[in-house]
């Protein structure tokens, strides 16, 4: 026993640093994105801006420099899901982090708005090969027991990379701020080193020995005997160890889980999130509040990371879709009032909202950081089977980038048309019909093994209306697992063992001879 538990909690420390190391990549990610927000002001400003020459950045040219990263982003989705596949995690990783350290580099040796673009450039590289290769390793090297958690590491890490150019973004100069970015990537590039790579990955190229060392690593084991069992669990399962086909790619499940996604990513890009973290400081300039801007952006960054770790510490005590119709709506609501406090002080520039912006974007970030901005990802590694998941992730990250760079880009566009105030009731009613969707179209998946999520997967509606039919079909395929038959008399007599496989979603009945038919009548029929 005790040498049980010691084990247990060595594989899950291990765990754990491995989900940290690796989202040190998510970290920059936040980084990336929020170092925009306390930079812009000084570059739009001629005494403050740090670029040759005094320099000065347009309004347009800021949101370029936003919308940069979604825009490289997008050419990122093509390759790095591709890269995860043939390399391995392990080396994706080192390649996902490459862009930022390069990126932090060139804005600490090159002071002209050029370069701030290339860099802005390759930080979007990096930020969609963390969308799809960070939630995916920790998937595949996880517990069933500590999945949720260290999958919500994702949100937190990235929220806290946030927080961090907050704060030294007030308190330190333009070249420190960007050498403790860069302190980021050096760490992560020396504590890579020392993480297995994953073990799912090492089986899909028949590397069974790298497999079985990674395995004992990540669970705290001594000798390959005790990983043994489930080892032989994963390669059971075909899905793990074979390369995915188009009819994979085509199943009903698998269409469904990207539709699924599709709407989900949508949902994740009007909630606003980037328009907010990346505008923070003029959006409260423009709320009517009193409080200084850059007290508000702090504040927003501490609240997040506090409902962050929240958000790890519960996913798993509720169900996903539980968490998703709650954070959705509540997002809705906090999105509709500040577009309020925005149309208020359209009206009348002399009313002063107070704390309700503060309030209202506080509620915001912690409602994102609970739900929508977190739960997806845990979905995606449920949903989808392990040998179609990196091309499915990478066709959701190409879609979130598109979205993002077309919303980011268009902002001050929209601003200007819409006012403010109709650009957050856009995204209010955005997130607000997201949640009926959840209910109707949306399986639960917390605490199921994949052959449930699967059946659930190919019913449309999987409401409870119909957890009944699934749980019939569930049962009368175990009942046709195996159908023991008498195989008649004469010289064919004894029994014939008629196994039912279920392969792209058909029904293949195997005889005692091995032959295959269609259908067990066949499969007695040739016996005899």
């Amino acid at each position: 026993m005790h040498n049980f538990l010691g084990s247990k909690f060595k594989g899950n420390c291990r765990q754990l640093f491995a989900a940290i190391t690796v989202n040190l990549v998510t970290f920059s990610f936040g980084l990336y994105t929020g170092w925009s927000s306390t930079v812009a002001p000084m570059l739009q400003n001629a005494t403050d801006t740090p670029l040759d020459h005094g320099q000065v950045l347009t309004a347009n040219s800021i949101s370029w420099a936003c919308s940069w990263g979604m825009l490289s982003a997008i050419l990122g989705t093509f390759f790095w899901g591709m890269l995860a596949d043939n390399y391995g995690r392990k080396t994706t990783g080192f390649l996902t982090m490459l862009p930022y350290l390069v990126s932090w580099v060139i804005l600490l040796v090159f002071k002209t708005e050029t370069a701030l673009m290339v860099s802005r450039f390759l930080g979007g590289l990096g930020a969609s090969g963390a969308a799809i290769n960070c939630p995916m390793y920790v998937g595949e090297v996880s517990e069933a027991s500590m999945k949720a958690g260290l999958g919500s590491l994702f949100i937190l890490m990235y929220n806290i990379g946030v927080l961090y150019v907050y704060v030294f973004g007030v308190m330190v100069s333009y070249d420190f701020l960007n050498v403790a970015c860069l302190a980021i990537s050096v760490l992560f590039m020396v504590m890579w080193c020392y993480i297995p790579e994953s073990p799912i990955f090492l089986i899909q190229k028949n590397r069974m020995d790298e497999a079985r060392r990674s395995l004992m690593w990540f669970r705290g084991k001594d000798n390959d005997k005790e990983v043994s069992e489930e080892i032989d669990s994963l390669m059971r399962h075909s899905d793990q160890t074979t390369k995915a086909t188009l009819a994979d790619y085509k199943k009903r499940g698998t269409v469904k889980a990207l539709l699924i996604g599709l709407v989900f990513q949508a949902g994740t890009q009007f909630s606003g999130i980037n328009i907010i973290l990346m505008y923070t400081v003029d959006i409260f300039q423009k709320s009517g509040s009193t409080m200084s801007p850059h007290s508000c952006t702090i504040l927003v960054g501490v609240v997040q990371v506090i409902g962050s770790a929240i958000a790890s510490c519960t996913v798993h005590r509720a169900g996903r879709k539980f968490f998703l119709m709650a954070t959705y709506a509540i997002t809705a609501l906090a999105l509709i009032t500040i577009g309020s406090c925005f149309y208020a002080n359209k009206v009348d520039s002399t009313i002063n909202t107070g704390m309700l912006p503060v309030l209202s974007l506080s509620v915001h970030v912690i409602a994102f950081s609970l739900g929508l901005g977190m739960v997806p990802y845990i979905i995606y590694t449920e949903v989808f089977p392990a040998n179609v998941r990196n091309i499915c992730m990478s066709m959701l990250m190409f879609f979130n980038n598109v979205l993002g760079f077309v919303i980011i880009k268009a902002y001050p566009s929209m601003s200007d048309a819409l006012h403010i105030s109709g650009c957050f009731w856009v995204f209010g009613g955005v997130c607000l019909a997201v949640v009926p969707y959840t209910y109707l179209f949306v399986p639960e998946t917390k605490d199921k093994a994949y052959d449930d999520i699967r059946r659930e997967l190919l019913l449309w509606f999987p409401d409870r209306r119909h957890k009944d039919k699934a749980a019939e079909v569930a049962k009368a395929e175990k009942a046709a697992a195996v159908d023991q038959v008498d195989g008649g008399g004469g010289g064919g007599g004894g029994n014939v063992v008629v196994v039912v496989v279920e392969a792209s979603e058909m029904k293949v009945c195997m005889g005692k001879d091995q032959s295959c038919f269609t259908t067990p009548q066949q499969a007695r029929d040739n016996v005899k």
